[in-house]
C-alpha cells in the first residue's frame, strides 16, 4: 500500500482551478453542498513527462507477451451507466445497436446523463461469480471497461467524484473486486480505458471522426483535449497502473493524440509497470500501417473482424455475442455456441486471440444467454483446450476446405491439431500436403489411436463412424518434426 501511494504521489502534482461551469470537472454537476461557485476545487494534474525507461530488449517483450500468447481466449466486459437505459432513451430505442453509445447517439446532455449515476445500484453484482463463469468457459484473462466513452469511471478515482464509489448508491469499487476475483481464480486482469473519447468533458471539436461532445461544448477548442489528456486521462492511467496493477491495458482511441502524447502515454506505462501488455489502439483505431507497430505488444482488429490470414504478429479480435457490447434490452441477436467455437478456432488458427464480450445488466448480472453459451463453450474447451492454449497458426494456410467440408488447424512443436466441423461420410480424413512423418494420431475426445496411411501426397486418417463432438471434433497428429513440413500446393483454400 505504501509503495502504491508513493508511486501516485511521485507521478501526480496538486493543482487548483476555480470551480465554474467551464472547468474540466465541473462536469460533475452535483458537487458537495459545501462547494459553491468561486470556491477552489483541487484536481490532480500530471507532473512533467516521466523519463523514458531504458531501451527495451526483444527478450523483455517476449517475456511480457508470453502469458497472453498462451491464453488465446479472454473475456471482455462492457459495463457502466449505459446499462441502465439499455439502448432506450425517452421511451425510444436508440438508432445505434451499440447501447454503450447512447449518450453520443441521442446527444444526451452531460447534466442529464450523469443522473444515471444516482440510479446505478447493481446489488446482484458478484465478482467471484463472474470469474467463475469466465474460468468455466475456458477463458484465461479479463478486460474490463474502467472508463468508456461516456466518461464515467468504474473505479475509485481520486481525480473525479464522477466515479462508481463516490457518485452511486452502490459505493463499491468493482474494478478492485474484479481484479481480486479473477486473479484468485488464476486468471489475468486487464483494464479497458477510453483515452480519446470522453463525452462528459470538453475535448475540442474532435477530428475527422467527429465523435466529441459538441452539443454541450460547442465552443471547445483543441486545447481542451490537451488539458484533458494532461490533467485527467494520463493521470487516470497512472491510477489504474498503481492501484490495480493490470496485466494488460486495452486502450480505445480515434487518433486524437499527437505522436508526442502517444509516446508519453506509452513511456508512462513502461515506466510504472513494464510487464503490462499494451494493445495497438494506444496509437489509433485503424489497422497499423507497419508491422510490428510501435508502442504496443499486439494488434487489435475491428469489432468482430477476423483477419483474412496469419499476419506473423500477435493480434486479437474483440467479439460480441450479440450486436451490442453494452447491455441492450432489445438486442436478441445472439450468436450460437457453435459459432463462438468456430470463431475461436478460426482466430487461433490465424495466430490471434479471441476477446469475447459480455454486457452485464444494471443489476449486475451477466445475461443468461451469455452464461448458457459460455457453458457450452467451456464443455468443448474442457476436452479440446489443448488444441487452443499455447498453439500457433495453421501450417496449411487459412480457411481450409476439403471435399469433406470445413476444417481448420492449430499447431504446437511436434503436433498438428485438426479441427473438423463436418465429419467425413466415408470415414477417412485426408491431410493434404503433409510431408513430416506421422508417429501417432488420435482424437482428443478419447485419445484412442487412429489408423494412419502416409504417402508423398499427404496423410489419410481412418475415423470412427460418428463424430465425438457435434460442433467440432479435434484430431491430434504427432509428427517427428517440431515444425511441420507441408506442401501447400495440395491444400484447397477459400
Amino acid at each position: 500500500m505504501n509503495r502504491l501511494t508513493s508511486l501516485i504521489s511521485a507521478a501526480l502534482l496538486l493543482t487548483t482551478f476555480p470551480v465554474c461551469a467551464d472547468d474540466l470537472e465541473a462536469g460533475f454537476r452535483n458537487p458537495p453542498e459545501t462547494t459553491k461557485p468561486g470556491d477552489v476545487l483541487v484536481l490532480r494534474q500530471a507532473a512533467k513527462p516521466v523519463e523514458p525507461p531504458p531501451a527495451e530488449t526483444k527478450e523483455a517483450r517476449e517475456q511480457r507477451i508470453q502469458w497472453w500468447r498462451e491464453a488465446r481466449f479472454g473475456m471482455f466486459i462492457h459495463w457502466g451507466l449505459s446499462a441502465i437505459p439499455g439502448g432506450i432513451w425517452n421511451d425510444k430505442a436508440s438508432k445505434d445497436d451499440y447501447a454503450e453509445w447512447i449518450m453520443f447517439d441521442e446527444k444526451i446532455p452531460a447534466k442529464e446523463y450523469e443522473k444515471l449515476a444516482g440510479k446505478f445500484n447493481p446489488v446482484k453484482f458478484d465478482a467471484q461469480a463472474w470469474a467463475a463463469i469466465a474460468k468455466q468457459a475456458g477463458m484465461k484473462y479479463l478486460v474490463f471497461t474502467t472508463k468508456h466513452h461516456d466518461g464515467f469511471s468504474m473505479f475509485d478515482s481520486s481525480l473525479t467524484p464522477y466515479n462508481i464509489v463516490t457518485a452511486t448508491p452502490f459505493k463499491r469499487d468493482v474494478t478492485r473486486e474484479l481484479a481480486e476475483a479473477f486473479r484468485a481464480a488464476g486468471l489475468h486482469f486487464g483494464c479497458y480505458y477510453s483515452v480519446d473519447r470522453d463525452w462528459y468533458r470538453p475535448q475540442g471539436p474532435g477530428n475527422s471522426y467527429k465523435q466529441a461532445n459538441v452539443w454541450d461544448y460547442p465552443d471547445s477548442k483543441r486545447e481542451d483535449f490537451d488539458r484533458y489528456f494532461d490533467t485527467f486521462a494520463k493521470p487516470q492511467v497512472v491510477e489504474l497502473l498503481t492501484k490495480y496493477r493490470p496485466d494488460l491495458l486495452w486502450f480505445d482511441e480515434i487518433d486524437m493524440k499527437t505522436d508526442a502524447q502517444v509516446e508519453e502515454l506509452y513511456q508512462t506505462v513502461r515506466k510504472l509497470r513494464p510487464e503490462c501488455v499494451i494493445n495497438s489502439r494506444i496509437q489509433g483505431c485503424r489497422f497499423p500501417a507497419k508491422i510490428p507497430p510501435p508502442h504496443c505488444d499486439y494488434i487489435t482488429s475491428g469489432d468482430n473482424e477476423i483477419l483474412e490470414k496469419n499476419i506473423g504478429f500477435e493480434w486479437e479480435n474483440p467479439g460480441s455475442m450479440n450486436t451490442s457490447y453494452g447491455y441492450n434490452l432489445n438486442d436478441h441477436n445472439w450468436v450460437s455456441a457453435a459459432e463462438i467455437i468456430s470463431r475461436l478456432v478460426e482466430i487461433v488458427s490465424k495466430g490471434g486471440n479471441y476477446l469475447l464480450n459480455v454486457g452485464p445488466t444494471p443489476e449486475g448480472l451477466i445475461p443468461q444467454p451469455c452464461i448458457e453459451r459460455l457453458a457450452t463453450v467451456g464443455e468443448w474447451m474442457a476436452v479440446n483446450g489443448e488444441a487452443i492454449y499455447g498453439t500457433s497458426a495453421s501450417v496449411f494456410g487459412h480457411s481450409t476446405n476439403s471435399p469433406a467440408g470445413k476444417w481448420l488447424s492449430t499447431t504446437k512443436p511436434g503436433k498438428i491439431y485438426l479441427h473438423l466441423f463436418k465429419w467425413p461420410a466415408n470415414g477417412k480424413f485426408e491431410v493434404p500436403g503433409l510431408q513430416s512423418k506421422v508417429t501417432k494420431a488420435y482424437l482428443l475426445a478419447d485419445r484412442k489411436e487412429l489408423k494412419v496411411e502416409q504417402t508423398t501426397e499427404g496423410v489419410s486418417i481412418s475415423l470412427p463412424a460418428e463424430a465425438p463432438d457435434k460442433i467440432a471434433s479435434v484430431i491430434c497428429v504427432e509428427i517427428v518434426d517440431k515444425v511441420a513440413k507441408v506442401n501447400n500446393a495440395g491444400v484447397i483454400s477459400k
